[in-house]
């Protein structure tokens, strides 16, 4: 009820203009229950409406996963999930040292830290594990203080945990590019083998999710006419959504306002 208020509110100076013309209407699309929206300038311009072209560009294929960082000689103390984080996934309770480790015969090249993430089988062969991952901060909004954290891959097996079934893969960051990471969760981005090369990419501010959770992009077949077409994102690298389904490359969507074009269109007003 609070979303429809305050999006009726928003909306209210967009129903007609000073000489009595509708600053906004409608248009049936032919196959679909979903409306045209069609927008005067000033209407446009009020909503601080902004598009940009569907394009391509080189993307990794990559994988978000949960990691720890460590300090290096780690395998004297070395840290495995608690049993919340066993039951329910990674970054659910406080780390506990187990009594024996079996680290201490790995021989992983010396640094001031090292990141462990943990795999199943299946995800630790489709790893690019040559190249090395990037850290994150768990929030989501968060963005890096001095850019992103590279660690490089540390060159060896990856450790089997029985009580999982699933695998430990260490990560190793160059001497002193740990700050204030050390001891704490993070996102890693893996790289993922093969899949390189040109995609299709919409700027991530074009994207609008609906309650359901589908993601929805606004093209301007014409000028100050859009409709709501449905994509399917495949990964959202940087600023950037890389869609496996989706408009042509070329196509032009709404960057900015997409969720105010959405309740233009669900509200009629």
């Amino acid at each position: 009820m609070r979303t429809k208020l305050f999006f009726v509110m928003l909306l209210l100076p967009l129903t007609a203009t000073a000489k009595g013309t509708p600053a906004v209407s409608f248009e049936p699309i032919e196959g679909t229950s979903q409306k045209r929206v069609i927008l005067t300038p000033k209407a446009a311009q009020r909503l601080g409406i902004e598009t940009a072209k569907v394009s391509e560009a080189p993307i990794v294929r990559t994988q978000m996963v949960s990691g720890l960082v460590v300090p290096s000689g780690v395998w004297q103390k070395e840290l495995e999930p608690s049993p919340l984080a066993r039951s329910f996934g990674p970054g659910f309770g406080p780390a506990v040292a187990p009594q024996d480790s079996p680290l201490k015969k790995s021989g992983l090249p010396s640094g001031d830290a090292w990141v462990q993430v943990a795999l199943t089988a299946h995800e630790y062969e489709r790893l690019a594990r040559d190249k090395p991952a990037r850290l994150l901060p768990l929030a989501t909004r968060t963005q890096p203080k001095t850019g992103a954290v590279l660690a490089q891959p540390a060159g060896v097996q990856p450790v089997e945990d029985m009580k999982r079934s699933m695998l430990t893969v260490y990560y190793v960051l160059p001497k002193g590019e740990h700050g204030e990471l050390m001891g704490k969760r993070m996102r890693v981005e893996l790289p993922l083998a093969g899949g390189e090369g040109a995609r299709k990419v919409v700027p991530y501010s074009a994207l609008y999710y609906d309650a359901r959770g589908n993601a929805w992009v606004y093209v301007t077949p014409r000028p100050l006419a859009y409709e709501r077409q449905r994509v399917a994102v495949e990964q959202v690298t940087g600023d950037f959504a890389v869609l496996s389904e989706g408009p042509a490359v070329g196509t032009e969507v709404v960057s900015v306002g997409a969720s105010l074009l959405y309740g233009t269109e669900i509200f009629g007003k």
